[in-house]
């Protein structure tokens, strides 16, 4: 076990309150950095099977539906099918850059210096 939570068991604290205070408190904060990473995934990974034809099919509006029925006018209008696809890695881009910022808040081990 972790020596703050021994330390709360001694200390007299109950089990709800080590659970909400030393337990949520150190998981939680793991737990949305790797959630903010995984929507970046999950967006370019969903985009990838609609793009295949093997994700949302077409009356629903995708960004990998789009760029796969755009890809016949990619040499006569590029911007068409271009703007779904920057579209896709601006999201994920997003995503990822949230996580790191998130993942920089809740450390504490990084030290401010100045």
């Amino acid at each position: 076990a972790f020596d703050f939570m021994e330390a709360a068991v001694v200390s007299g604290a109950r089990k709800f309150s080590i659970a909400r205070f030393h337990v949520v408190r150190n998981v939680l904060p793991p737990i949305l950095v790797y959630s903010t990473a995984l929507v970046g995934l999950a967006i370019v990974y969903a985009a990838g099977l609609s793009f295949l034809g093997l994700g949302v099919q077409s009356p629903t509006a995708e960004w990998g539906l789009m760029v796969s029925d755009l890809r016949q006018y990619i040499f006569t209008v590029p911007a068409l099918a271009v703007v779904p696809a920057i579209t896709i890695g601006i999201a994920s881009i997003s995503f990822n850059v949230l996580g790191d910022a998130l993942r920089d808040v809740f450390d504490v081990r990084l030290e401010t210096r100045g």
